[in-house]
C-alpha cells in the first residue's frame, strides 16, 4: 500500500511544481526514484519531527501541497502539539502519511507500535483520517486528500497487501465484502486479512470496511447500526479510542440501540517480541479469536 501512496505523491509533483514530500529520514527504497527525478521538491530534514511538522505547516501557508511521510509515531506522537497547532488549527491542508498502523512493525516494539494513533487523531478537530485495508484505497484516500481543504492522516501498513476493491469504490462510504442479515463485522486498515479469513467460517454475518473514520458518513452508518442486531467492530488498535468508540459514541449520540462489541487490542502495553502474526493470537485478533467471538461470544 505504501507504494501505491508513493505513485499518488510522485505523480502530483510532477504535475504541479508546487508539490512537495518531506520524508522523515524515512521511506528507503521508496523514494530514490522520486530524489532523482525531483530533487528540488524533495525534503529530509532528518530525525527531527516537531521541527518538520513546522516547516510543512509554513510550507502550505506559502502556498505549496506538503505531503509527509514517516512511520506513524513519528508523525502523530512525537510531534502531537505541533500537528495540533500548526497544521490542524490553521486548517492547513498537509497530508500526513503514516506507515506501520497497528503492529504491522513486530517485533520492533511498542516505540514502532501504533495502536493508539486513531485516538489521538480524534482529538484534533478539522483531521481528516483515513485507515485504507487495500491499494485501490489507498489510491482512493490520497485522491481525497489532495482535494480536501483540511488536512489529512492516512494511516497504512509496510506490507505488501492484495487488491480487494474495484477502481469505482467511493472511500467515505462503507464498502460491503460479504452480506449478512443479522451480524455484521466492521473492520479497517491493516487488520484486513485476519477478517478476511474468519469470514471464510462465518456464513450469515456482513463484513464491512470502513476506511473513513472522520469525518464518518453518517447517513450510511446510521442504516448499519439500524439494520443489524449485533456489531463487531475488528481492529488492530486499542479497543478504547479506536473506531469501536466512535461508532458506540455515535449510535449513542443519535439514540440507536444497538450491541457495539469491540474486537481490538486490551488498552496495556504489548511487551511480548514476536512475529506480526504471533502477537495477535497473543493479542486475541487473530482470525480464530475473530471467530470465537462472533460465534460464541
Amino acid at each position: 500500500m505504501r507504494n501505491t501512496a508513493a505513485t499518488e505523491i510522485i505523480n502530483y509533483c510532477r504535475d504541479d511544481g508546487n508539490g512537495f514530500l518531506i520524508a522523515g529520514d524515512a521511506g528507503f527504497g521508496v523514494w530514490e526514484d522520486f530524489q532523482k527525478e525531483l530533487p528540488n521538491q524533495y525534503i529530509n530534514p532528518g530525525i527531527n519531527e516537531q521541527a518538520t511538522i513546522g516547516l510543512a505547516s509554513g510550507m502550505a501557508l506559502s502556498g505549496h501541497k506538503v505531503f509527509y511521510y514517516n512511520i506513524i509515531p513519528f508523525v502523530l506522537m512525537r510531534c502531537y502539539e505541533q500537528v495540533r497547532l500548526d497544521i490542524c488549527y490553521q486548517e492547513l491542508p498537509v497530508v500526513l502519511i503514516g506507515i506501520g498502523s497497528g503492529i504491522t512493525y513486530a517485533p520492533a516494539g511498542m516505540t514502532h507500535y501504533s495502536i493508539e494513533d486513531i485516538a489521538l487523531a480524534k482529538t484534533m478537530p478539522n483531521l481528516n483520517i483515513i485507515s485504507p485495508s487495500d491499494p485501490v484505497q489507498v489510491q482512493k484516500a490520497m485522491t481525497y486528500a489532495i482535494k480536501s481543504k483540511n488536512p489529512t492522516y492516512i494511516r497504512i501498513s509496510r506490507s505488501g497487501e492484495p487488491t480487494l476493491f474495484q477502481q469505482d469504490i467511493d472511500i467515505t462510504k462503507p464498502l460491503y465484502l460479504k452480506k449478512g442479515v443479522k451480524k455484521a463485522i466492521i473492520f479497517h486498515g491493516s487488520i484486513v486479512d485476519e477478517v478476511l479469513q474468519a469470514s471464510q467460517s462465518l456464513d450469515d454475518v456482513s463484513i464491512i470496511s470502513l476506511a473513513m473514520l472522520n469525518p464518518l458518513p453518517k447517513d450510511e452508518i446510521i442504516a448499519i447500526l439500524s439494520k443489524y442486531e449485533k456489531i463487531y467492530v475488528v481492529e488492530e488498535h486499542f479497543s478504547d479510542g479506536g473506531l469501536g468508540s466512535i461508532l458506540s459514541d455515535f449510535a449513542q449520540q443519535n439514540k440507536i440501540f444497538v450491541d457495539v462489541e469491540k474486537i481490538g487490542i486490551k488498552n496495556q502495553y504489548i511487551h511480548k517480541i514476536g512475529s506480526c502474526d504471533y502477537l495477535r493470537k497473543k493479542l486475541s485478533i487473530d482470525s480464530a479469536s475473530i471467530i470465537k467471538k462472533v460465534l460464541y461470544g
